[in-house]
């Protein structure tokens, strides 16, 4: 079946993204000027050190924001889900990505072009706004994950970690749209709140045994939000 591009004006994700403080023409615009494909599993959407080319937007599926440390191995800063965009600080600061972004599902993007993403932020002053805001929650939960990897133990860090990847945050009580199951490699779960895979796999099963969560075909679905949430405000 041929792949068929999602239109920017009937977009089901648009209001989970900065795109709906945009006006209709605005909107209409972004849609015939950008460009929309399908990433596999496994395949990388930008790498680490290119120059950007435009404003990502996922649209379906979910992608990994990874670097490698200096000893090779592979640090997951964050993961981004539908509504969400990739590589907008190199974009703003024109400079080379500082990440890596490799689709962890079959992922559908779209790709706004350059001119297209300065031109929304020169004319949109909400748009404008809303991405420096975006920007700057970027850096408190980057200084909170620093934190949480110093103080907090790897319990509180997997649970903290379901329960934003469910869409419920953990800390100021919001839901977004809360999905069914977390599909994540326990692998990927351990880079992403800094510990080692068997430590990721040990706390997951105490979490199914305590009755927290359910795994179905190595998919986590959570079964106790509270609990969970209790958890992940617990410090050493």
């Amino acid at each position: 079946m041929k792949f068929v591009p999602p239109k920017c004006e009937n977009c089901s994700i648009k209001n989970d993204s900065l795109f709906c403080l945009c006006q209709q023409e605005e909107v209409q615009h972004v849609s015939q000027v950008k460009t929309c494909n399908i990433y596999r599993k496994g395949q990388i959407v930008f790498h680490e050190n290119a120059m950007p080319i435009g404003l990502y937007c996922i649209y379906e599926g979910s992608v990994k924001i990874s670097k490698l440390n200096s000893n090779g191995r592979e640090q997951i800063m964050r993961i981004a889900a539908p509504g969400d965009f990739l590589g907008y600080r190199s974009l703003v600061a024109h400079r080379p990505y500082s990440d890596t972004a490799i689709a962890i599902e079959d992922t559908t993007i779209c790709l706004v072009p350059k001119s297209e993403f300065f031109n929304l932020m020169q004319n949109n002053k909400k748009f404008y706004e809303a991405l420096l805001q975006k920007i700057c929650r970027d850096a408190d939960e980057m200084e909170n994950k620093l934190s949480n990897i110093a103080y907090k133990p790897v319990r509180g860090r997997i649970a903290e970690a379901l329960l934003i990847l469910a869409g419920k945050n953990a800390h100021e009580g919001k839901e977004a749209k809360l999905q069914p199951y977390i599909n994540l490699t326990r692998e990927d779960l351990a880079s992403l709140v800094g510990t080692v895979k068997e430590t990721a796999i040990r706390t997951i099963s105490e979490f199914k045994d305590e009755n927290l969560i359910a795994i179905d075909k190595r998919r986590i679905r959570i079964l106790n939000f509270d609990k969970l949430m209790h958890i992940s405000n617990l410090y050493d």
